[in-house]
């Protein structure tokens, strides 16, 4: 509801009446990263998963706790620690498997970098925990396109369409996959090239407008 006010004050409390109460600690780093405080909320994280020095004193309260580390590295995606944020998702996943947003941005760095075959587990287990989770099936359809697996990939795709066809990536995915299949089941090379070009303009008409793309190109 946007009161960050009460949250933090009621968090606070749980954390007097419980100093070690992690989810307390991390509903705090959480609302400080929803209001853009991103210090404060690096610094409630810090807390949670490194503790401070000396620490003897101040150890971690909750070294292994995957929220915060997903929370960390959306944090640090966002500042541009790719490294960084990279490591924390991954550590995430470890700890919690069925973290499916960890699964997804973890995946989408992978599929950034190529790598597919490695993507394509985790999406495959996303879907698995949250069979409604429209980015994992977004990018386990991109995996399946960049694994050839062409008939899995349209699937994928259409099961987004059939759920949201206003985004824009699933359309631009689609035109690809047209694109560049060497042929799909019941379609010729012809009618690959006409649902590319449909697929194309449909992204243009749903796409952010002041993103550059290579759509025309296309």
């Amino acid at each position: 509801q946007k009161d960050t006010g009460s949250a933090q004050r009621i968090a606070q409390e749980a954390l007097k009446l419980n100093p070690d109460y992690r989810p307390a600690m991390v509903i705090i780093a959480r609302d400080h990263y929803r209001n853009r405080r991103l210090d404060l909320a690096l610094y409630a994280l810090k807390a949670v998963l490194d503790g401070f020095e000396p620490v003897a004193e101040n150890p971690p309260r909750d070294k292994d706790n995957a929220e915060a580390l997903l929370l960390r590295g959306l944090i640090w995606r966002e500042q541009g620690n790719r490294a960084g944020a990279i490591e924390q998702f991954r550590m995430a996943v470890e700890r919690r498997p069925d973290l499916v947003e960890a699964r997804i941005q973890l995946s989408t760095y992978l599929l950034e970098a190529g790598s597919a075959e490695e993507a394509t587990p985790l999406l495959e287990g996303a879907v698995k925990f949250d069979a409604e989770s429209i980015p994992a099936h977004l990018n386990l359809g991109d995996a399946y396109r960049l694994m050839q697996r062409y008939a899995d990939a349209k699937r994928e795709f259409d099961w987004v369409v059939a759920h949201d066809a206003s985004l824009p990536q699933v359309h631009y995915d689609l035109a690809l996959l047209y694109l560049y299949a060497p042929n799909l089941p019941g379609m010729t090379a012809k009618t690959q090239v006409g649902e590319a070009i449909k697929e194309l303009k449909k992204f243009q008409e749903v796409r952010t407008k002041s993103e550059s793309d290579d759509s025309d190109e296309l």
